[in-house]
């Protein structure tokens, strides 16, 4: 086939190659080593350092229940027993409002937030004072 036969079919023209490259550069002593007593530095050995990643231990809380629960601290990996906070939440607030509904009268909505079964119950850890979980009540 020739170029123009190949036109005609939509096939691009033969590569040819007209990109020369530069030859290296000749060694700095040619083919002679370099004379006696004349030091050529030589490139330092290399170093491969090889690290592995750290191992990160997550100690998952166990059940917490209600009231202080022994358990190890993730912050300060130490075994503890919880501090705990109650703290109102929905159940608390349904609650109070339904007593309300029902007693007819503003007193018997206090009774819930005093109950600790109606509250939430955040642990905390006693020696670094870190969040270690929730018991929400059922």
């Amino acid at each position: 086939m020739d170029a123009t036969m190949e036109n005609k079919m939509g096939l691009p023209p033969p590569y040819e190659s007209t990109t020369t490259f530069p030859a290296p550069p000749p060694s700095y002593f040619g083919s002679n080593p370099p004379p006696p007593g004349m030091n050529v530095p030589t490139a330092p050995p290399r170093t491969t350092v090889i690290t592995s990643p750290p191992t990160v231990t997550v100690v998952q809380p166990g059940k917490l229940g209600p009231g202080p629960t022994g358990t190890t601290c993730a912050t300060c990996n130490k075994s503890v027993v919880t501090r705990v906070e109650y703290v109102a939440n929905n159940r608390t607030h349904i609650a109070s409002a339904a007593l309300c509904i029902l007693a007819g009268c503003c007193c018997g909505c206090l009774i819930p937030y005093c109950m600790r079964s109606c509250k939430t119950t955040n642990h905390y850890c006693p020696s670094c004072k870190a969040f270690i979980g929730t018991h929400m009540p059922s």
